[in-house]
C-alpha cells in the first residue's frame, strides 16, 4: 500500500532534530563557588568545565524524549495518508494541436511526464485518456500506463492552426463522466478554461522569422514571398532557393521587430518547381516556401459567331486563364450562345444563354432587385442594375433563380444533364449589366465552378493542411495523394475525396485516380496568427487542492494519529518532570 502525504511541508519539522542535536551538544560554562569541605563533591556527577563550547554529545532519555516528540510532530503536521489498493482515478489529457506547439516539443516532455507521475501515485491505478483539440484525430492513448503517454508525447505531430479548444475539452469532460481530472496542456496562458479544466502551459517568449506568404503573377510567372520577423529583437537571416539537391549562394537580411520583407525572383531556368529556404530557428515550419508554376485546368469555351453578342463574348473569353476556344464539335466545356424564340431548343451540356430583344424596348422593370442565397451570388451588389421588359426563356420548375426584380427572374440557374446552365432573362444591349462589376464576377465565377468541377489535371499553390477540392470519377478507381513526408500519403475511395487535405508539412505532393494525374502541388505554411510566438509563456495552472482532493478521495488517514499525539504530549511532559534535569 503506497503512502502520500497530504501536507509535505510539515516534514519542515524536522529540522528541529539538528536544532537539538546542536543544542546538546553546547555546554553551560561552571561557576565556581568556594566551600570549606570537600566531602560534598563525592555524589556530584562531573561536569565540563570548559565553558560554552561544543563537546561529545552525552546519551541521556531528555535527548531521546525531544527527537521523538520532533519526529512524531512532523509525521502529524505532513498527514499521511494511505493509499487504498482497489483506489482507481481517471485523467484525460487535451493537448493543444496548434502547429506553433512544436517550438516547445522539448518543454513538452521534460514537464508533462514527470508532472503525470506525479498524479499517478495519487491512486492504486489510473486510467490515462490523451487526445489532442483536434477532434477530426484519433485518441492518442487510452489505458492504465503513464509511461506509454510519454511515447506517445515523443511521436506526437500537431498540425492545426489558431482554433478553439472548447468543443475537445467538452469531448474530455464527456469522458470522464464527472468524475476524474482535465488538464488542458498549450503553449500559452488561457484566462478561461471551461469549468472543471486545469491548464498546464510549458511554452516560453521565443523569436521566430519565416514566410508568411506568397503570390506567383500569372503572365510570366514571376513569385514574390514575403518573410516577416514575429520577434521583438532585430533578426539576421540567410535564403536561398534550392532545386532538388542544389541551391543557390545564400543572401543574407536584417529583419527589425514586426518588419516584414518582400523578396522577388522568377522560377530557374526550365524548372516549375523550387523551395525558398531561410535559415532555420526554434519554429521550423515556416522556415521553407515550395512552390510550383501554377497551371490551371484547360477549359474549352465554344463561342457562338454571326451575333450582336460575338464581340462580349471574345472579350469574355481573352479576360478569363486557361481557356482554350473550341468548335460546337469539340464537347466544349462551356457554351456562349444567344437565345432564339423562333428555334427555342436549348445547348445540350454547360451553357450561358443570352437574350437578344429584336425591337427595342421603352419599358424598364420595376421592382426591388433582390439576389438569392447561393454562392454564386455571395457578396453582390445589384442595386444600380437597369433593365428592360423583354422577351424571356421560358422557367421551367428545376430552375433556381439567382437573382429577382419585382417578380420577374432575371438570372436562372439550371441543371442539365451533362452540366449546368446560366439563363439572363434581359438584353445586355438594353441595359447597365455590363458596366456592372457584380455582372462580371458572376461570370467568372461560374466559369471556375465548370473548371473546378471538371476532371482533369492542374498544378496548384496551397497552404499546409488546406482542404482539398478535387474532381474526381465516382465510378473510377481509389484516389491516391503521395507526398514528400510519406506519414501522410493517403489512399481515399472516390466518395471520401472531399475529405482530402494538403500535407501538414510544407513540401510537394501528388494526386492521381489511377493512371490519371489529378493534382501536382506545393504546400507551404502561412498561419501568422500561430508563427508569432511572443505571446507564449510557462504556467503550471493544476492548484495544490485538486491533488490533495485526488489523494484525500483515494486514501484513508493515518488511524493512529490520534496515539501519536498523545505520544507527543507524553514525551513533552516526560521530558520536563525527568529527575535530574534541571541539575
Amino acid at each position: 500500500m503506497n503512502i502520500s502525504f497530504a501536507n509535505p511541508a510539515g516534514l519542515w519539522a524536522l529540522l528541529g532534530v539538528p536544532a537539538i542535536l546542536l543544542i546538546h551538544f553546547l555546554q553551560t560554562r561552571s561557576r565556581q563557588i568556594r566551600i570549606s569541605t570537600l566531602f560534598l563533591l563525592e555524589s556530584l556527577t562531573k561536569e565540563s568545565t570548559g565553558g560554552r563550547r561544543i563537546e561529545r554529545i552525552r546519551n541521556s532519555v531528555p535527548l531521546w524524549l525531544q527527537l521523538l516528540a520532533v519526529a512524531l510532530l512532523a509525521w502529524l503536521l505532513a498527514s499521511p495518508h494511505w493509499i487504498k489498493s482497489d483506489s482507481t482515478q481517471s485523467i484525460v489529457v487535451v493537448l493543444d494541436s496548434s502547429i506553433s506547439m512544436r517550438a516547445f516539443k522539448k518543454n513538452l516532455l521534460s514537464t508533462i511526464p514527470p508532472r503525470l507521475r506525479g498524479l499517478a501515485k495519487s491512486a492504486a491505478r489510473t486510467e490515462w485518456i490523451l487526445i489532442e483539440s483536434d477532434t477530426a484525430q484519433p485518441t492518442l492513448y487510452s489505458g492504465g500506463d503513464v509511461e506509454a503517454i510519454a511515447v506517445a508525447l515523443a511521436k506526437w505531430k500537431p498540425r492545426l492552426g489558431a482554433h478553439d479548444p472548447t468543443p475537445a475539452i467538452r469531448l474530455g469532460q464527456s469522458l470522464l463522466r464527472q468524475h476524474g481530472l482535465l488538464i488542458y496542456v498549450t503553449d500559452r496562458k488561457i484566462e478561461k478554461l471551461p469549468e472543471g479544466g486545469e491548464l498546464i502551459a510549458i511554452g516560453a517568449p521565443t523569436d521566430n522569422c519565416g514566410f508568411t506568404g506568397l503570390r506567383i503573377e500569372a503572365g510570366n510567372g514571376a513569385w514574390h514571398a514575403l518573410v516577416k520577423n514575429y520577434g521583438a529583437t532585430p533578426q539576421q537571416r540567410n535564403w536561398w532557393i534550392e532545386i532538388g539537391k542544389q541551391k543557390t549562394p545564400p543572401e543574407h537580411i536584417s529583419l527589425q521587430p514586426g518588419q516584414a520583407l518582400a523578396l522577388k525572383g522568377s522560377f530557374p531556368s526550365g524548372s516549375q518547381a523550387c523551395t525558398l529556404v531561410l535559415s532555420e530557428d526554434a519554429f521550423t515550419v515556416d522556415d521553407r516556401l515550395p512552390m510550383v508554376l501554377p497551371q490551371p485546368k484547360r477549359l474549352k469555351v465554344f463561342a457562338e459567331t454571326g451575333s450582336a453578342y460575338s464581340d462580349f463574348f471574345g472579350q469574355f473569353i481573352r479576360s478569363a486563364q486557361g481557356i482554350d476556344p473550341a468548335s460546337e464539335t469539340e464537347s466544349p466545356d462551356l457554351k456562349l450562345v444567344v437565345y432564339n424564340p423562333l428555334a427555342p431548343a436549348l445547348p445540350a451540356g454547360s451553357a450561358m444563354v443570352f437574350i437578344r430583344e429584336p425591337s427595342p424596348r421603352d419599358n424598364f422593370l420595376s421592382g426591388l432587385v433582390i439576389a438569392e442565397n447561393d454562392p454564386l451570388m455571395e457578396g453582390l451588389n445589384w442595386q444600380g442594375l437597369l433593365c428592360k421588359d423583354t422577351l424571356r426563356i421560358p422557367q421551367t420548375p428545376e430552375d433556381g433563380v439567382l437573382l429577382w426584380q419585382g417578380d420577374v427572374p432575371l438570372i436562372s440557374l439550371r441543371t442539365v444533364a451533362q452540366g449546368k446552365q446560366l439563363h439572363f432573362n434581359f438584353d445586355l444591349e438594353q441595359s447597365n449589366a455590363k458596366r456592372l462589376p457584380a455582372f462580371v464576377i458572376l461570370l467568372h465565377r461560374f466559369l471556375e465552378s465548370l473548371r473546378t468541377e471538371k476532371i482533369a489535371p492542374e498544378t496548384v499553390n496551397v497552404e499546409t493542411n488546406q482542404s482539398l477540392h478535387v474532381a474526381v470519377d465516382p465510378a473510377g478507381k481509389p484516389v491516391v495523394l503521395a507526398s514528400d513526408d510519406s506519414s501522410e500519403n493517403a489512399t481515399l475511395a472516390p466518395a471520401q475525396s472531399q475529405a482530402l487535405r494538403a500535407p501538414v508539412e510544407p513540401g510537394f505532393f501528388d494526386i492521381t485516380q489511377g493512371t490519371a494525374d489529378l493534382v501536382k502541388g506545393a504546400a507551404h505554411f502561412a498561419d501568422a496568427r500561430a508563427a508569432d510566438l511572443r505571446g507564449a509563456e510557462s504556467f503550471d495552472g493544476l492548484p495544490n487542492p485538486v491533488i490533495a482532493q485526488l489523494r484525500s478521495k483515494n486514501s484513508r488517514q493515518d488511524f493512529l494519529a490520534p496515539l501519536w499525539t498523545l505520544m507527543v504530549a507524553g514525551a513533552l511532559v516526560l521530558n520536563w518532570a525527568w529527575p535530574g534535569r534541571k541539575a
